[in-house]
């Protein structure tokens, strides 16, 4: 008699990706504000520059937010878990951790 293996939790790997694009956009956009309001010399071109990070994060989360709804697989492990999509993002970190 073999033992009894847990089921593997997939995860889908354009969601993987999507996420850390996005989580790179937001980390690049919080690191150039945060530059911008410590900095005494704010760079005149600065203030485009940070709408045209903020408007790539945008982006990048709006992508993430549309697979979500259209994935057959992000959508069947959100269901199996008891997941709303909104919280796809802390289960897959939450996963990585146990890992």
């Amino acid at each position: 008699m073999t033992a009894a293996t847990a089921p593997r939790l997939e995860v889908c790997r354009e969601y993987q990706l999507l996420l850390q694009q996005c989580q790179q956009t937001l980390a690049t956009w919080q690191q150039s504000r945060t530059l911008a309001a410590r900095s005494p010399l704010f760079a005149p071109g600065g203030a485009a520059e940070l709408q045209r990070l903020q408007l790539e994060y945008k982006n990048a989360y709006a992508r993430l937010e549309s697979h979500e709804r259209s994935c057959s697989m992000c959508q069947y492990i959100s269901k199996i878990g008891g997941l709303d999509f909104e919280s796809m993002s802390d289960a897959l970190s939450h996963y990585r951790q146990l890992r």
